[in-house]
């Protein structure tokens, strides 16, 4: 098919628009200060516990001649996590400013507890914080390249999957993230370890045959309420598409993940159900979330053996619809399976295990693989049908104007937690200015103020104490009677006070 004149003249001009992009990169990357820009945030990577993520960390750690970024036009972007987001944000901030640049400012980012510095101007680093246990957990599988630590391929993998998973979120990156993760996949392959010999089956202590009826009853409830499943119930459908050694050793995992957006409440009625079969023994247990990937869970326990995890959704996650039976089932895509499975392996808690989820997740990526362009049925990759509420960015920022007015009312302090995870900013020029006024006044203070003043003021003092006491022993003496010889008598008429008409009142009355 031919190309029409105003296809090839919009050729022109995006090859116009790349040049003249390639040229402006080149000169701003390659001036000192920008280079200078760079060595200090890289010296600070090396020297505090930090954990690169995002493209630069995709980049960094593939093979030279596979990296993406070219690094003589492009700024790289530093994305990294740290216990202390806050806090290293200031001090990257100070070190800017000691080093020379004056326009330097770390403040809160539009998401909750990331962090943005910027030098002159331009967004150097986003600084996000992560809970301790999680961050020491991922931190001992770190790829250091260079003195510097990056997050582990699973860890960035699952990060990718994430974002496929939630077509309510922003669909404009897909087509980089796609490109990005079949790189990553390419070099850094999603395999667990002896998957082979690996049983996928948990041991099971009730009657074998009450299993079987736990196992629908728990299913049925589920279905009827809507809820997406992930777990081992969606491993075993998808097992159809696998190799024979493989779908028997998924296809009979008799165990439940799903999401709902009431957890709580999934969980009280799969009880209620159970208790009316008969199962009276029914406990729910609470679980914690992991970091800001999972939210709350509930485990559900049917005399010892756990049947089932109940998670709430965090985002809008997506899942395609199939029949079985006459049921409409909702089963969530291999990309929402995967972001789950590879969060829950840096976990480290007693019901996740690391290998078994491992070998789940490789098992379910070969499915994807060799069906990647069976766009039907539970193959579907993409689908915009999605469970769950997915945060915007006008949400994030309604959000926050709500914990602004909630602050302002209740004069929450600048110095809380809730206040700087949400409007944090700090200018070091503006901090050290400050700091270098009060000591010129404290030292203008000292240098102005006469010694002499302090030493007179010193003896006045007692001179006066001294003063008072005798003023009070005078004051009797004014009040002292006369004698009965010489007191006045009593008149109706008041004498004046000259000396005069004292001796003629003296004369009128004696």
């Amino acid at each position: 098919m031919k190309e029409t004149f105003e296809e090839k003249e919009l050729q022109i001009l995006r090859k116009a628009i790349d040049n003249a992009t390639s040229i402006s990169g080149r000169k701003l990357v390659q001036s000192d200060a920008i280079k200078k820009i760079i060595e200090i945030l890289e010296n600070f990577l090396r020297t505090h516990k930090t954990l690169c993520y995002g493209g630069t960390a995709i980049n960094n750690i593939l093979p030279e001649q596979y990296r993406f970024y070219n690094k003589d036009i492009e700024i790289p972007d530093y994305d990294f996590f740290s216990p202390l987001a806050m806090e290293y944000a200031r001090d990257l901030a100070n070190i800017y400013y000691k080093a020379g640049y004056e326009e330097v400012e770390a403040k809160s980012g539009v998401h909750t507890g990331t962090y943005k510095v910027y030098v002159n101007f331009i967004p150097i680093a986003d600084i996000t914080y992560m809970e301790n246990n999680l961050f020491k957990n991922i931190y001992q599988k770190a790829i250091k390249i260079n003195a510097i630590n990056y997050c582990p391929p699973n860890f960035l993998r699952m990060a990718m999957y994430q974002e496929l998973s939630r077509p309510m979120g922003d669909v404009s990156r897909w087509e980089k993230v796609l490109k990005r993760i079949i790189l990553l996949n390419k070099h850094f392959p999603l395999i667990g370890q002896s998957c082979k010999n690996l049983d996928f089956q948990r041991h099971y202590e009730g009657n074998d045959n009450k299993q079987g009826e736990i196992y629908e009853i728990t299913k049925d409830c589920f279905v009827n309420q809507g809820l997406v499943f992930f777990g081992g119930f969606a491993s075993a459908l998808y097992s159809k598409h696998m190799p024979y050694k493989e779908r028997i050793q998924i296809s009979k995992i008799p165990d439940f993940d799903v999401l709902s957006d009431n957890p709580e409440t999934s969980a009280r009625i799969l009880k209620e159900q159970l208790n009316y079969e008969g199962f009276k023994n029914v406990t729910i247990n609470k679980k914690q979330p992991i970091g800001e990937y999972v939210d709350v869970h509930y485990e559900i326990v049917v005399n010892k053996d756990v049947i089932a995890f109940i998670y709430k959704s965090t985002a809008c996650h997506n899942y395609n619809v199939i029949v079985i039976n006459g049921q409409k089932i909702k089963v969530a895509t291999i990309d929402t399976i995967l972001s789950f499975y590879l969060i829950f392996i840096y976990a480290n808690r007693p019901y996740y295990d690391e290998n078994r989820l491992l070998c789940i997740a490789e098992y379910l990526f070969k499915v994807q693989l060799n069906n990647r362009l069976q766009q039907k049925g539970l193959l579907r990759r993409f689908s915009v049908l999605c469970y769950g509420k997915q945060q915007t960015l006008e949400d994030m920022r309604e959000e926050k104007s709500k914990i602004y007015t909630q602050v302002k009312e209740n004069k929450i302090s600048r110095d809380s937690k809730l206040y700087n995870l949400n409007f944090f900013r700090y200018i070091p020029k503006e901090v050290f200015d400050a700091s270098n006024n009060n000591l010129e006044k404290s030292r203008s203070l000292k240098t102005t103020k006469p010694k002499p003043l302090k030493k007179t003021k010193s003896k006045r003092r007692p001179t006066k104490t001294k003063r008072r006491p005798a003023k009070t022993k005078r004051r009797p003496t004014k009040t002292k009677r006369r004698p009965k010889s010489k007191r006045r008598l009593k008149s109706k008429r008041r004498p004046t006070k000259s000396k005069k008409n004292k001796k003629k009142y003296n004369i009128a009355y004696y």
